[in-house]
């Protein structure tokens, strides 16, 4: 029977989900296991994670890399994430093995990239790398008081936080650290102290509003999956609204889940038509990269900010989607999330691998974490 390994940084990571995709694996002829990269045995090539049955769900054993591995490893900027990527992308090489995902390495490339095509262009604003900080200083100045500066990482890293920068137009800067929490500087040289230690792995893009009430977004998701006769297919979309007084709901963790339908129904009717259009726009065009770009790749979601005014801005794309708000608003399409996970395993596997002499090589050597 193929084995199915699910990959995460912990083993307690999405353990109801896991428990029932390992028990309706056996319909697939899959027998699912779960580990984490620390799990590896460098010498043997054997993992010591947890094997799953039905009359003891997972317990602990040792068995061989498997024959598939689902990565859902989501990176922080830590330690442990730092010892856990060599060893993904050594597994990655392992010439017996088939990911069934890829991630996505540097948001900033991807948007960049995403640029380029005509269809999305309007939803994505320029990005620069934030090299030092005076980087931050100059492009909040040139917002001015009618924009403000967003601040993300360049890596998709789990719970690494994303900042919102303005300016007033005289001495005050305003950094929005979460829904509840600003931090103002009077002196650019205190905000270049704050933002010293994100140079380098932090990159910058311009909002420019006009209306102070464009500061104010509700944050949309939406969450594609392939069929089983490989075509995208929109699981699902909803949303998150605004806090008062925040800056943008994308820093809002505990924003009330609502479903899409009744954030449609809120909107006039002119804003309802124009963000209906924009995002059959943005889904016609992303899948295509997607596949074109980040293959193998089966499911991803796109997280969208919508002002109240109706403009719309593509805030990130993921390879790993997070589930939990999903089932929260779908929570009848668990299965058909289980069974398209289970599919696209089969259909992988009954797939040749060309393996290279790197990789042939790759089985004999010892993995970089010894």
């Amino acid at each position: 029977m193929t084995t199915l390994g699910i990959a995460s940084l912990s083993p307690q990571y999405e353990v109801a989900f896991t428990r029932q995709l390992a028990k309706a694996a056996s319909s697939y002829r899959l027998e699912v296991v779960r580990f984490t990269p620390f799990d590896l045995k460098p010498a043997s090539n054997l993992i010591q994670g947890q094997t799953y049955t039905n009359s003891q769900g997972f317990a602990d054993a040792q068995f061989p890399i498997p024959d598939l591995i689902y990565d859902r490893c989501l990176y922080r900027h830590d330690a442990k994430s730092k010892k856990a990527k060599p060893i993904m992308e050594w597994l990655k090489k392992y010439p017996k093995t088939d990911f069934l995902n890829t991630g996505i390495s540097n948001k900033m490339v991807l948007f960049e990239q995403l640029r380029l095509l005509s269809a999305l262009q309007p939803y994505l604003p320029g990005c620069f790398l934030l090299k030092e900080p005076s980087d931050l200083v100059n492009m909040v100045r040139e917002c001015g008081a009618g924009g403000y500066c967003r601040m993300q990482p360049l890596s998709h890293q789990h719970a690494a936080s994303t900042y919102f920068i303005s300016f007033d137009g005289k001495s005050t800067f305003t950094v929005q650290l979460s829904t509840n929490q600003t931090i103002t500087f009077s002196r650019t040289s205190e905000l270049e102290r704050w933002c010293k230690k994100y140079a380098g792995r932090y990159f910058l893009q311009f909002f420019n509003t006009n209306d102070q009430k464009e500061l104010l977004f509700n944050e949309i998701k939406i969450f594609l999956m392939k069929d089983s006769q490989n075509q995208w297919k929109r699981m699902g979309i909803h949303t998150k609204s605004p806090a008062e007084n925040s800056l943008l709901s994308h820093t809002q963790k505990s924003a009330p889940v609502i479903g899409f339908e009744h954030y449609l129904n809120t909107l006039q009717p002119h804003i309802k038509e124009l963000l209906l259009d924009d995002i059959a726009s943005i889904q016609a065009s992303i899948p295509a990269y997607i596949d074109k770009t980040y293959s193998p790749c089966f499911e991803f979601a796109v997280d969208l900010l919508h002002s109240s005014e109706g403009r719309l801005f593509i805030s990130n794309i993921r390879s790993k989607p997070g589930r939990s708000a999903f089932l929260k608003v779908y929570p009848e399409k668990e299965h058909e999330l289980i069974r398209i996970i289970l599919e696209h395993a089969q259909s992988i596997k009954s797939q040749p691998k060309e393996v290279s002499n790197e990789q042939k090589a790759l089985h004999h050597r010892p993995t970089p974490h010894k």
